[in-house]
């Protein structure tokens, strides 16, 4: 089905400050900049009465939003949602590049993008959020940033851990640690976690990703050793098992970290699905509707 896009752009503060602290210093100010926008309206859409629900969806870092080549980023992810009744936005990477994986700037910009759409149209303040590989690592980074603007969330085969996570005797890498595959730049995501996350000669600094960490955000270790992550609505998760970027055992981790809080959270595993949309499809079309319906 053919859709319609609307392209526009907002500013956002892209200066963040690392240094942690200093005396008799001032240290915020505003370096803005345009982030590129994509909003896409149901066919019920109405300028006037009841407000059309608002999905917020972050794309993975195969895909960015550019209107030049009508790229719409992560929106038909879930496309069917479209049919439901429901508006999608979405925001491009802070970065040229594209690649931010959840890191402040790129919250910051969709905050931004947020306000302007429901400023703009006809849209709900109180919104889903939704988000596709590495753009899960930015849904749960922005529900955290931002708790009382979602209702709930739904994630495909998201990235969960920035840094290695050690499950008992299984090691899942994170997505700092993928250093194999380079992108058309020659750069790899271990050199754009790094970009994003301001680390100087690619070097871990764990302060500069503190609150922007999913599996470590908003957590503690219980008195059994355990993590315990207590997130601000319910989560859904669908998750391949045969996905070979994605560990499927750091998604049961984070799933079951969940739960040990008493928090609300499904987790649908798909026999034969890799990190593919195609491979998804059918399953994403019919339930992620049904899972936010939920919620409105």
């Amino acid at each position: 089905m053919e859709r319609s896009f609307i392209y526009f752009k907002v500013k956002y503060n892209h200066f963040r400050e690392l240094s942690g602290s200093c005396a008799n210093a001032v240290l915020d100010r505003e370096v803005m900049e345009d982030v590129e926008c994509v909003l896409s309206l149901p066919k019920n859409y109405s300028e006037t009465g009841e407000e059309t629900p608002l999905i917020l969806c972050f794309h993975g870092a195969n895909t960015t939003v550019y209107e030049a080549e009508n790229i719409s980023g992560g929106i038909l992810y879930i496309e069917s949602c479209l049919d439901a009744g429901y508006a999608i936005l979405d925001v491009a990477g802070s970065a040229s590049h594209g690649f931010t994986y959840g890191c402040p700037e790129h919250l910051f910009a969709a905050y931004k993008a947020y306000r302007y759409a429901i400023r703009n149209y006809n849209l709900s303040e109180r919104i889903l959020v939704a988000g596709a590989s590495m753009g899960g690592v930015t849904a749960i980074n922005f529900i955290n940033m931002f708790p009382t603007l979602p209702l709930a969330v739904g994630l495909i085969y998201p990235a969960l851990a920035l840094d290695g996570v050690d499950l008992g005797d299984h090691h899942v890498r994170g997505s700092w640690e993928q250093n194999t595959s380079r992108y058309a730049s020659g750069k790899t995501t271990h050199d754009y976690v790094s970009e994003a996350y301001h680390f100087p000669h690619g070097e871990w600094i764990e302060n500069n990703t503190i609150g922007f960490n999913p599996y470590r955000t908003c957590s503690f270790i219980n008195a059994d050793g355990q993590r315990v992550v207590i997130p601000p609505c319910p989560i859904k998760i669908w998750q391949g098992l045969a996905d070979t970027k994605v560990d499927p055992i750091m998604t049961r981790e984070f799933v079951a970290s969940i739960r040990r809080s008493g928090s609300y959270v499904e987790l649908h595993e798909i026999e034969g699905a890799g990190h593919s949309m195609s491979d998804m499809r059918e399953v994403l079309d019919y339930e992620v509707p049904y899972w936010f319906n939920r919620f409105i």
